[in-house]
């Protein structure tokens, strides 16, 4: 998954809880009561301090630097870039319903997305600026010809789902569906799986394997329109077909752009350390006397 969107949690969860802390121990709110003892909101964010701190100092002021490096050499990202690759993060997830879901379950949101991919594309284009890196045509094609197989769409099935507490309740929904209820409300209103709730039990185009053992060879071997029931060891699932996609071989007009993006991204990860060693030399930073040692040692110039 996306580097952003796997830090989104942490990132949450320190502002979440660095948000509302006040001065004083009137302002520190009490979060949970375990057998009538509180743990209060400067006890968490104190430990989210002592375990993520440094990385999290650290990581904010190399950002800093880049921001300030960037605003200096004019670098600025594309709106159009910025689309698509909100569109290849989404297409991890399935469905935009689903995708939007799991950002306001780590605390984010749509335009936080935006906003990060935005300040990757700067980051990406300034070192590749600065390091003069660059990616021809005659090493894209290399790059295709040694991983051609991999590069192919793979079999999928455009799934809907919905868990059931038994076969019981997945034949009265069944029965609701062929009857012509709306999908996507049932999944919501009665399954017990996460995808329900959130995108209405719709998973999107599914490569083969991305799917549990009891149901992956069921739904592939399903046409377009078919609705099964599968017993499952949390339930019974309905399973809906909408569509089947055959895998398809890899196609260098289709790829090359992605490939290259791959190839540029790898040599500006080798060249990045070097460009930030030198940022930080140049840089004059310093850390407050209160700041913890912990964090006081990471900060290196």
């Amino acid at each position: 998954m996306n580097r952003i969107f796997a830090s989104l949690c942490l990132i949450a969860a320190l502002r979440a809880a660095a948000s509302a802390a006040g001065p004083s121990a009137s302002g520190d709110k009490i979060l949970v009561r375990v057998n009538g003892v509180p743990i209060r909101q400067s006890e968490v964010v104190e430990r989210l301090l002592k375990r993520y701190g440094a990385q999290s100092v650290d990581e904010m002021i190399d950002e800093t630097l880049l921001r300030q490096a960037a605003k200096k050499a004019a670098v600025a990202p594309e709106e159009k870039e910025v689309e698509r690759r909100l569109a290849k993060l989404q297409e991890q997830f399935g469905s935009r319903e689903l995708f939007i879901s799991q950002l306001e379950q780590a605390g984010s949101s749509l335009a936080k997305v935006k906003e990060d991919l935005s300040e990757e594309i700067v980051r990406e284009r300034l070192v590749a600026k600065e390091q003069g890196i660059a990616v021809g045509d005659d090493e894209v094609k290399k790059a295709f010809e040694a991983n051609k197989d991999k590069l192919g769409t793979p079999e999928a099935v455009h799934l809907r789902h919905i868990l059931a507490a038994d076969e019981t309740q997945a034949k009265a929904l069944v029965a609701k569906i062929k009857g012509g209820a709306d999908f996507k409300a049932l999944a919501r209103e009665s399954s017990l799986a996460a995808s329900g709730k959130a995108a209405g039990g719709d998973y999107g185009f599914v490569a083969k394997g991305m799917l549990p053992a009891e149901i992956e060879g069921i739904a592939f071997a399903m046409k377009p329109g078919d609705i099964k029931i599968v017993p499952g060891p949390r339930g019974s699932h309905i399973l809906q077909v909408l569509e089947a996609r055959a895998a398809k071989p890899a196609s260098f007009a289709e790829v090359k752009d992605d490939l290259r993006d791959m190839l540029v991204a790898e040599k500006i990860k080798k060249a990045a350390p070097e460009y930030l060693a030198g940022l930080r030399r140049k840089a004059d930073i310093k850390t407050d006397d209160s700041v913890p040692a912990a964090i006081k040692k990471s900060v290196k110039p």
